[in-house]
């Protein structure tokens, strides 16, 4: 299956959604085609996803008609488009899903961006309509990877629910993918 992942943030930033894309695209590689569509200047690699960066570094008018071309290039050779919530991803996917028939799942993993959201009316409305032009959405996510420190035991017990927490994630994914 050929999935894009469209994300406002990935490393190296470092916000909660960017390790979360991260570790989803080389979960998801073993067994798929993925592309990551993304904002930032050098983004980290991941062996086997290809990924489509827009320099955040224009105003912002042109950075979204940039991510909007780039997104309507990948999503038209893709199955699904897996999104972040975010209105500067939210509203290219909106224009997206109007020339492309290809699904779209929502996955409300940004907490900041949607707190943000409740806030502005017009962000809030950009919100709202890409959640309808989606097949599905998506609530939860693995929380964050534990840490490892030096000179410190391994922590075995968060590690395996860390691994866990992907493992019926990843089920939950492949089955809204088959179904959309």
């Amino acid at each position: 299956m050929k999935l894009v992942l469209a994300t406002p943030l990935y490393p190296p930033d470092i916000a909660p959604p960017a390790p979360y894309v991260k570790e989803l695209a080389k979960r998801l590689s073993n067994g798929h085609q993925v592309t990551i569509v993304t904002y930032g200047k050098l983004p980290e690699k991941v062996v086997g996803v290809s990924i489509v960066a827009v320099p955040k570094n224009r105003i912002l008018p042109l950075r979204l008609l940039d991510y909007t071309f780039a997104l309507m290039q990948a999503a038209r050779k893709a199955d699904i488009v897996y999104a972040q919530n975010g209105a500067s991803v939210e509203l290219p996917l909106l224009l997206v899903s109007l020339f492309t028939s290809t699904p779209i799942i929502l996955c409300f993993g940004d907490v900041a961006a949607h707190a943000r959201t409740e806030t502005h009316a017009i962000l809030r409305f950009i919100e709202r309509m890409a959640s309808v032009r989606a097949k599905s959405l998506v609530h939860d996510t693995p929380p964050p990877r534990p840490i490892i420190m030096p000179l410190k035991p391994r922590p075995e017990q968060e590690l395996f629910v860390y691994e866990m927490a992907w493992k019926e994630h990843l089920s939950k994914l492949e089955r809204l993918f088959v179904t959309v």
